[in-house]
């Protein structure tokens, strides 16, 4: 098991508010909530090849965490936050052995902390759930709804979720997100049957419970979860009920092409029996999916469905919104409103959902639709593509020649400045760049290392049909390299992770496109000697990248400081790249940011990214989309860059 995220999807969600559970007179009966870890297997399927049936990988393993109605018992003891949070470093350890993982849990930690802007990570593990591990069932036979995790995810994503339901008299099922052999999660569609199979199998086993009510389940599924959980659903005989929670079985196309083509071959399999889907659905979708970049189309299949379905979009709901994640710091600060209004109602909608459809009371459910439409709090219109229409009058083509000696250069940065509109250009130093309209009275920055920077407006260039673009050559004064008799030591500063397990998804669409963290070099001056990085999966045939290295102004990166272009040639293969920059006399002080650009490249039959080692104790990563775009900053997790540096006598 891994645990990857993207830039243009970062998404590691997880948290819960832990409101405590109180009968109130004129309300329903309440139930203390039991958890318990089930670890089996699945005898039917083979997890790792090649092995003999003695080996304790041959088989599948599964580990299925239970929230359940519960009764006082003595012997049930509330568990943790920290306890969660610490199952996802010991299973990752249980479910391979290729790798050991000591520091992940503190890891995790320190990550979500330093996203939720908790101060003290000590609130954050010893914070009490109100789920009693072990505690004795409560009498009576409950319905079960299983949960399916997101993409990498566990049960603490939405534990509260569960709680909510348990107490209400359900049992909750959650499925964590485990790919094939060493588990390790992706969009392709093998690994996401893997958990398809891994909730078929658990309904199964708990439906020979004497305490599951056998007639009904139910389903959920959050993020990467939901498409799993509607493709269950349309394989189990007898579903009640679907609720997806902003699942990724609503697509939006152009984010990702590798993503793009696992979601189509998933769609063409499972989707083309859409008359399978007989069973109430119902999705939930945050507002904001079209924020950073424009959806190419939206595959939405709710309209084509018979069945009984309801689809509502709640404008003002992050993805976030969707877990327990924003209420850990509510709860931290032991504040009286302990559950965001946003997640609440999500609890609210999921008990009054499965209490019409799995337990025939539906009062709730058309009570609180009926106050969301009227508080415009959500709405029920599809989400529909605004389109752009590309035409020749909003294209610049043109190409970029050295002013001296009119060769043609490559690699230049083409781009409008603070948008996600850019480019790099080719070999032959032309370019091509689609302008939205509305921009048309932009301007287009042309800049390249070693050479005087240009702002041309967009209108000039949009009456040209090729734009013949000058660069004049900048003269440069390096720092001398002080020799002096005392040998000074040299220090790697930075991000020095080579992890398998925590990476940074580069998505290489758009030339231009860069990643990079800041290093504090100090006051005192250093001269870089080499530059390493590590590739933990690399899905590219070939691909080039260039190097950059910016000073800071205002808190943002601002000006690449070097003059000459310093290439980095990638193959196929992974592991450590180490970059010699001792022949650039590179002599520098005070922050920096440290950047990898994509500049050249073609895509493998397994799509168009590549994977960089990350740790979550290191510096918060840098990001921008392409050329000129603006850079974002995400906190938390730092990819691992890192320079060789030598001290100098002043």
């Amino acid at each position: 098991m891994k645990s990857i995220l993207f830039f243009s999807l970062f998404s590691l969600s997880v948290g819960f508010p832990l409101a405590q559970f109180a009968k109130k007179n004129d309300g329903p009966k309440l139930y203390k909530v039991g958890f318990k870890s089930i670890i089996t297997k699945d005898s039917s399927r083979i997890y790792k090849s090649q092995t003999s049936v003695t080996n304790r990988f041959h088989f599948r393993p599964l580990e299925i965490d239970l929230w359940y109605p519960a009764a006082i018992s003595r012997s049930g003891q509330l568990i943790r936050y920290g306890e969660l949070i610490d199952m996802l470093q010991e299973r990752s350890n249980r479910f391979q052995n290729d790798t050991v993982y000591n520091n992940l849990t503190a890891g995790l930690v320190q990550y979500f902390c330093s996203n939720l802007n908790i101060k003290d990570t000590a609130k954050l593990t010893l914070l009490n759930t109100c789920s009693y591990r072990n505690a004795d069932k409560a009498d009576g036979k409950f319905p079960l709804i299983v949960y399916m995790c997101s993409y990498n995810g566990m049960g603490y994503e939405n534990v509260n979720l569960f709680e909510w339901l348990a107490s209400h008299g359900y049992i909750v099922a959650s499925i964590t997100s485990v790919g094939k052999y060493p588990g390790n999660m992706s969009t392709r569609p093998e690994d996401l049957m893997e958990q398809v199979y891994d909730g078929a199998y658990t309904i199964k086993y708990l439906k020979a419970s004497n305490n599951t009510d056998s007639t009904e389940t139910g389903m959920i599924g959050y993020s990467w979860g939901g498409l799993a959980a509607l493709i269950l659903a349309m394989n189990t005989p007898k579903m009640s009920a679907v609720l997806s929670l902003d699942g990724s079985e609503m697509h939006y196309y152009g984010e990702s092409k590798e993503e793009d083509e696992d979601f189509d071959s998933v769609r063409n399999a499972a989707f083309s029996r859409s008359s399978l889907i007989n069973f109430p659905y119902t999705y939930l979708e945050s507002g904001f999916k079209e924020a950073d970049t424009k959806p190419d189309s939206i595959f939405n299949i709710l309209p084509s469905l018979n069945a009984q379905k309801q689809y509502i979009r709640f404008l003002k709901y992050t993805h976030e919104d969707f877990s327990c994640l924003p209420s850990l710091v509510t709860q931290i600060a032991e504040r009286k409103d302990r559950t965001p209004k946003s997640y609440g109602q999500i609890n609210e909608f999921a008990l009054n959902y499965f209490d019409k459809y799995l337990k025939n009371k539906g009062d709730g459910l058309a009570t609180q639709l009926s106050a969301i439409f009227s508080r415009q709090i959500g709405d029920s219109a599809y989400p529909a593509i605004n389109r752009v229409e590309k035409n020749r009058d909003l294209i610049i083509k043109g190409i970029v020649d050295d002013k001296k000696n009119n060769e043609p250069i490559a690699y230049v940065n083409v781009g409008i400045p603070g948008k996600n509109t850019g480019t790099v250009t080719q070999l032959n130093g032309r370019f091509m760049i689609h302008i939205d309209q509305g921009l048309e009275n932009d301007s287009l920055k042309i800049s390249m290392v070693g050479y005087l920077s240009l702002t041309l407006p967009i209108s000039n260039l949009l009456k040209k049909n090729t734009n013949t673009i000058l660069l004049t050559q900048k003269m440069a004064d390096l720092d001398a390299v002080t020799v002096t008799a005392k040998v000074l030591k040299t220090k790697i500063m930075g991000n020095t992770t080579t992890s398998r397990f925590v990476s940074v998804g580069l998505p290489l669409k758009f030339l231009g496109s860069e990643t990079g963290i800041k290093i504090r070099l100090g006051r005192k001056r250093m001269l870089l000697k080499s530059f390493s990085f590590t590739i933990s999966d690399n899905r590219m045939d070939t691909s080039v990248f260039r190097l950059n290295i910016y000073d800071f102004k205002n808190g943002l990166p601002f000006e690449n400081v070097l003059h000459q272009n310093i290439l980095v040639p990638i193959g196929k293969q992974t592991g450590t790249y180490k970059v010699n920059l001792t022949g650039y006399k590179l002599i520098l002080k005070n922050d920096i940011l440290v950047s990898l650009e994509w500049i050249e490249g073609s895509p493998s039959p397994k799509g168009s990214v590549i994977f960089l080692s990350a740790g979550f104790l290191n510096s918060a990563t840098w990001h921008r989309l392409t050329s000129q775009a603006e850079w974002k900053k995400f906190n938390g997790i730092g990819v691992g860059f890192n320079v060789e540096v030598q001290g100098l006598a002043n």
